[in-house]
């Protein structure tokens, strides 16, 4: 006898993580869980901001914000490029750690619960630390009272060139005395995600709580604040120019990071970049920017900055061990540029 059970739309189903209704879904909005849904849906298949957008209806400007916030809540967390399970990595370190110091060490096995719950630390401040918007209640009682909070709605009314919603203005106000904002530094958080096509409101409040822990409370620390992005970003498309990257999308805080290093503190140029893409995509067969990184250090290290002296460091004369490996670190390209000269006399 053959039996079919048929369960409609339940035949096709996938998982949904309880932390995401236990401790995300309070401060998420409908954008954010779009793309949520969306990524669980198709895990495992490659995907766009691009394809997202089509498939959600969410501005592709959002999207990046939206898979930040679920980061931060520990639902997923970043390695090389790919979105994986936060808690499910550190389950994987944790029976390697506990058997060895249990056996080996006894005196410290009652530190082993302790150690093992250090990876959690990181997620639990995002949640508990972060701010929520007040009520709409409490907004029409405070635009009726508060001067320079209506001020503030107005000046960001016509900044988005749109009327704010309840909810928009709840944003602001959360902004300012929740996390302690001046109305001059919003205004100027507002005009700046303007500028770089972050205008929903909700980048902006994202981007506001960034800004109110790192402690960025007075005119001059946000005009550094946004100096300090700008040098990155075109950090980045120099970085990105130069290993001939098309389609990236937003960077990664580390390939900001990373940029932000090898353009704006060593100096490197378009050529040295692009030989070290080169010999990153010759050794891996990918784009590593962790590899990359750790070429351009060592030449940063030997004071090497374009391909004439990087001949001359790789051509240099060996030690009495016959090696050029790490033994030759301690030669200075100066040096090594004299004996060149001299050799060719």
């Amino acid at each position: 006898m053959s039996m079919k059970i048929n369960l409609g739309a339940w035949n096709s189903i996938f998982a949904v993580p309880s932390s995401v209704v236990d401790e995300g879904l309070k401060f998420s909005d409908g954008v954010k869980l779009k793309v949520l849904l969306y990524l669980l849906r198709h895990s495992g298949e490659n995907m766009s901001e691009s394809d997202i957008s089509k498939a959600t209806g969410v501005n592709e400007t959002d999207i990046p914000e939206a898979v930040e916030y679920w980061v931060s809540r520990g639902i997923f967390c970043e390695n090389n490029g790919t979105y994986e399970p936060e808690r499910a990595s550190n389950a994987q370190s944790q029976p390697v750690a506990e058997p060895k110091q249990t056996v080996q060490r006894h005196s410290a096995a009652e530190e082993i619960p302790a150690a093992s719950a250090q990876p959690e630390k990181p997620v639990t401040p995002h949640i508990v630390a972060k701010p929520q918007r007040p009520d709409y209640v409490y907004v029409a009682q405070q635009l009726a009272v508060d001067e320079e909070f209506k001020m503030l709605v107005n000046e960001a009314q016509t900044a988005l060139s749109k009327p704010l919603s309840n909810s928009d203005a709840s944003s602001l106000l959360m902004l300012k005395n929740t996390c302690g904002l001046p109305c001059e530094v919003i205004i100027m958080l507002i005009q700046y995600c303007i500028s770089i096509g972050k205008s929903n409101i909700r980048a902006i409040e994202n981007m506001g709580v960034r800004w109110s822990d790192c402690g960025v409370f007075s005119i001059e620390a946000a005009e550094n604040k946004i100096k300090q992005a700008h040098l990155a970003s075109q950090s980045f498309n120099v970085v990105k120019a130069a290993f001939g990257l098309t389609n990236t999308g937003s960077p990664s805080p580390n390939q900001l990071k990373y940029s932000d290093c090898w353009v704006n503190e060593w100096k490197f140029s378009q050529e040295m970049l692009r030989e070290a893409y080169n010999r990153c995509i010759d050794k891996k067969n990918t784009c590593d920017f962790r590899y990359i990184n750790g070429i351009l250090q060592r030449w940063n290290s030997a004071g090497i900055r374009n391909t004439d002296e990087l001949r001359i460091y790789e051509n240099r004369p060996a030690k009495p061990n016959g090696r050029k490996g790490s033994q030759n670190s301690s030669y200075n390209i100066n040096d090594l540029q004299r004996l060149d000269t001299i050799d060719s006399i």
